[in-house]
This record gives structure tokens, sequence and C-alpha cells, in this order.
């Protein structure tokens, strides 16, 4: 595969999946377009012969600000993504009851409301430009129950069935979407919590690889899941979404 000649833009691109999505990109010749509120961001798409731009995903301004900075993309990767308390924080402070309200419209701002932004902002320029595709980062625990994070979960959720629905709406046109569904990913979200007790995690170049592929050559609306097998490696998963015959 290659992306030579190819621009692409990945939100949350200053660390963690985002940075390795980055780098994956550049050594397939590709352009990463980083945006990221973390402005760290620049230091990254630098040293990948890329570009930067600063971006609060849940401004819906900020979008187009960052858009008329980078140019449109042949792709986007809508990346960027929180869990409800940080990584340090007891995962008690996440429970549905219990977490305070700032928390809670924290994560449905950015992972919902980020990526609804992005597509509404990428789609028309996308369009005019002759297409091109768009991944989403969802999560295995998009298609299973985290009982350590319900909110976390629940925007996951909604993100599957946004891409799977907006994939239909787009059945006949020149732009696609679809989802990667990771197990936990080696990323300073992951908490620590989870980290103790064991938790299989896969790197974010193990996963920069899939998302790629998945980016460049997914069918739209394809929702693929990737989980660490335990071994340094990964398998690839078809998810049963329950829909029957």
């Amino acid at each position: 595969m290659s992306l030579e000649n190819r621009t692409v833009l990945i939100t949350g691109g200053a660390s963690g999946l985002g940075q390795a999505m980055a780098e994956r990109i550049a050594e397939l010749g590709g352009t990463p377009l980083i945006a990221d509120v973390n402005d760290a961001g620049a230091q990254v798409a630098e040293h990948l012969g890329g570009r930067f731009a600063h971006l609060d995903v849940t401004d819906e301004r900020a979008w187009q600000d960052a858009l008329d900075a980078l140019g449109t993309p042949d792709y986007a990767h809508l990346n960027a993504g929180i869990m409800t308390v940080p990584a340090d924080e007891t995962m008690a402070h996440a429970d549905i009851v219990s977490c305070d309200l700032a928390s809670y419209r924290r994560i449905m701002a950015v992972n919902i409301d980020g990526v609804v932004l992005g597509i509404r902002a990428l789609a028309p320029r996308m369009r005019e430009a002759g297409g091109g595709a768009i991944t989403v980062t969802a999560s295995i625990a998009g298609l299973v129950p985290l009982a350590a994070d319900p909110s976390y979960s629940m925007t996951k959720h909604a993100l599957i069935g946004l891409v799977r629905s907006v994939g239909d709406a787009w059945a006949e046109s020149s732009l696609r979407i679809n989802a990667i569904c990771p197990g936990a990913v080696d990323t300073a979200i992951v908490p620590d919590e989870l980290r103790v007790a064991g938790l299989p995690l896969m790197t974010p170049a193990q996963m920069a690889v899939e998302a790629v592929d998945l980016l460049a050559n997914g069918d739209n609306g394809e929702i693929r899941a990737l989980i660490a097998d335990g071994q340094d490696g990964v398998r690839f998963e078809a998810p049963d979404l329950g829909l029957g015959a």
C-alpha cells in the first residue's frame, strides 16, 4: 500500500495512537496533517514532514479554521478521544451515578461532538475535492459493555451507530466512512487500575497498521474490531452487531 501524494488528517495526532497513525502515514509516503489541542503536535508534524493546526474538536468554528490552514485532506482519521476520568484517577469516579457532571459533559463533547463536527466540516470539502474516506476511532467498548466506564462505552456505542447509519446514507457517495474498534491500546488514557489488572494491551504501532489499512481500503460503513491476543500480537474479528438474519 502506498499513500504517495496523499494527505491524511489525524485528530489527536500529537501522541498515542494518533502519533502512531501519523508515523505510519509518513512511512507509506503520505503527508500527515495533525490537528490537536496539544501543540506538541507541531513537533511531531515537523519531524514527519507534515503540517499542524491547533484544534479543539468540540469547537465548530475551530474546525473550519483548522481546515482552512491545512487544506482539504484525501483521508481523515477522527481519532481524538478521552475516558471519563484521567488515567491516574480511581475508576470509581467514572461510576455513572457518582461521576461529576462536568466530566460527563466533557466526554460527550470530545468523543461524540468531536466526531460529528468533524464529519460536518470535512464532508462538503472532501466531496467537492472528489471524495475519499473518513475513519472513526470507536472501541471494543462500543460493541460490548465496559462496566468500569459506562460513559466511555456509551460514546463508543454511539459512534458505531453513527458510522453505520451515515455509511448507509452515503451508499452512493464518493465519500466513505468506517470505524476501527480496538481493544485496549497502550496509550496515556488507559487507566492505571486496568494496567495493574493485567489488561492485554496492543501497541499504538500495531493499531496504526490496521487503522491505516481500513482508512485506505475499508468498505463504506465497515466496523472492524482489533484485539490484543496477549502474546505480543493482535487478532482481527468481525463484530457481531446482533442484527439477526
